[in-house]
């Protein structure tokens, strides 16, 4: 099911933004104009990841600093770890975030 997460002219290029559907905790990260959704948990200890830093598309967790690549959830350090991501559409300048 699509949820209405946030307004796409809210965010800006390289803004990390936190995000709640139901009991389902989100991290949105805007890179290159596009948006792109997660868990907003760090793959190592679960960490909000929407505490951590986006510097152009590498995501670091605050707690340990494990980083992955915001454009795809793939790790980069390490590279064995991965996020799980969901589905983002934009329609009529809202952000739509899948999830279950």
């Amino acid at each position: 099911m699509k949820h209405h997460v946030a307004a796409a002219d809210a965010m800006w290029n390289g803004d990390l933004v936190g995000a709640t559907v139901g009991t389902t905790r989100l991290v949105l990260a805007k890179i290159d104009g596009v948006v792109h959704a997660y868990a907003d948990r760090c793959a190592h200890l679960g960490q909000p990841l929407s505490q951590g830093t986006l510097d152009g598309a590498v995501l670091t967790c605050a707690a340990h600093h494990w980083q992955y690549d915001a454009t795809t959830g793939r790790g980069v350090n390490p590279a064995t770890a991965a996020l799980v991501r969901y589905d983002v559409t934009v329609d009529g300048g809202r952000v739509f975030v899948e999830v279950p």
